[in-house]
């Protein structure tokens, strides 16, 4: 029973095609935000499509999630992290429901906010997974049959301010070698907003033997307010001996506000 359950998780986060053509669920929006304040009640759709030719049926269920300084997702029960608004949501008309091969649903996800709630805490935030209940049929790569389920979740965040301040800065640039030995820049980047946002890290090495620079590619990363979120980047392999200037160049929120930071080390 427990390799069966091993081999069933590894297909919700690893579906081929063949896995797709029994098992499916497609929804959007991924986010779905609110700004509403105290007392206040509002409700949002999220579109469930069936892109399969059988019949599908779906449970809807809820947890709470906020981010690791990796910036992985933490996903926690429903209602016990501090930030969670998972109380104040409802499914409607139902949290079951069945899909028709082809068929799209909107699905209300309607929020009702505490008169007396805390406002101290600037975002709120919450997660709802469409989960399909009756496992699709698909073979593996050797021929053999397995069932597949799928399961989606759509991130909710709720703001009181519908005019709020994103903040980024950078707190923290250092180099170091991981235990694979690659050489290694990471840049801590803490959200002191009140906000949710979004940004992008783009490195730059200067050589100051040779003059030369080289741009690495860039890393999109999301933070909820008071992260610390740790951005890593393993330096080329054929960077040769020398002494180096790296810029980390930090763009986020709506005006792309641009922080930079460098740090000098040599090979």
């Amino acid at each position: 029973m427990k390799k069966a359950i091993g081999l069933l998780v590894l297909l919700l986060f690893s579906v081929t095609s063949t896995v797709f053509a029994q098992a499916g669920i497609a929804v959007t929006p991924g986010r779905v935000y609110y700004n509403l304040d105290q007392g206040a009640e509002g409700s949002q759709v999220i579109k469930v499509t069936n892109p399969t030719n059988t019949e599908l049926e779906i449970g809807v269920s809820f947890s709470d999630w906020n981010y690791l300084p990796s910036g992985s997702n933490n996903i926690k029960e429903a209602g016990t992290l501090e930030n969670s608004c998972t109380d104040w949501l409802q499914i409607l008309p139902d949290t079951y429901f069945v899909l028709e091969a082809g068929e799209t649903k909107n699905v209300e996800v309607a929020m009702k906010v505490p008169a007396d709630v805390d406002k101290t805490l600037p975002v709120r935030t919450s997660m709802i997974f469409f989960t399909q209940l009756n496992p699709g049929k698909a073979q593996d790569q050797e021929g053999a049959s397995i069932q597949v389920t799928v399961r989606m979740g759509v991130k909710i965040y709720h703001s009181f301010n519908t005019q709020s301040s994103s903040e980024l800065e950078i707190v923290d640039f250092k180099n170091y070698k991981d235990e694979q030995e690659n050489k290694i820049v990471q840049i801590n980047v803490k959200n002191s907003g009140d906000i949710w946002t979004s940004g992008t890290v783009e490195w730059e090495i200067f050589n100051k033997n040779t003059g030369k620079t080289q741009t690495l590619a860039k890393k999109e990363f999301h933070t909820l307010p008071n992260d610390l979120r740790e951005i890593k980047q393993i330096l080329p392999e054929d960077l040769k001996s020398g002494d180096y200037t790296i810029s980390a160049i930090l763009t986020y929120g709506d005006s792309d506000t641009i922080n930079i930071a460098e740090l000098d080390f040599s090979l």
